[in-house]
């Protein structure tokens, strides 16, 4: 009599082999460098840089397509283009309180998600309070704080 059924031994079988591929894995990684190297530079994708920042404004609605990605290509996450092709962030600081979610998404790292959490958390007394909205990181926290402002 077993103390595990076939399945629980099963899948300690497989959670040891995991383990001991990864042991495997770092081995190797550890022995040759150089290999590593050079898989991972074939890894990386080489993207021109922008010859100048284009505002959204500028870009005209017929010109955006959600047509899916050609087979073989990496498609960029969806909404990355739109923050690629932001602007620089304003000169005065956004008010969180009177601020429309598309100006928030300007905002760099605010995603259409977050900008409508910040939305619907509304009023803030100060820009310590936008803490309180779910899915906002401490460091993203941290670089929109001289960003914006809650203004009464």
């Amino acid at each position: 009599m077993s103390l595990y059924t076939p399945r629980q031994l099963l899948l300690i079988l497989l959670l040891i082999g995991a383990a001991g591929a990864g042991l495997a894995i770092d081995h190797a990684r550890r022995a040759r460098p150089d290999l590593v190297e050079r898989l991972e530079r074939l890894d990386r994708v080489e993207r021109p840089e922008p010859a100048a920042p284009r505002s959204p404004a500028v870009i005209p609605a017929a010109t955006e397509t959600r047509a899916g990605p050609r087979a073989g290509s990496r498609a960029p996450r969806e909404g990355a283009t739109a923050r690629r092709a932001r602007g620089p962030a304003a000169a005065e600081p956004v008010d969180i309180n009177r601020a429309s979610e598309p100006e928030l998404v300007r905002l760099p790292g605010v995603s259409p998600a977050l900008a409508a959490r910040i939305v619907a958390a509304r009023p803030f007394a100060d820009v310590d309070e936008l803490r309180r909205v779910r899915g906002l990181r401490r460091g993203l926290f941290e670089r929109l704080r001289p960003l914006v402002a809650a203004l009464p």
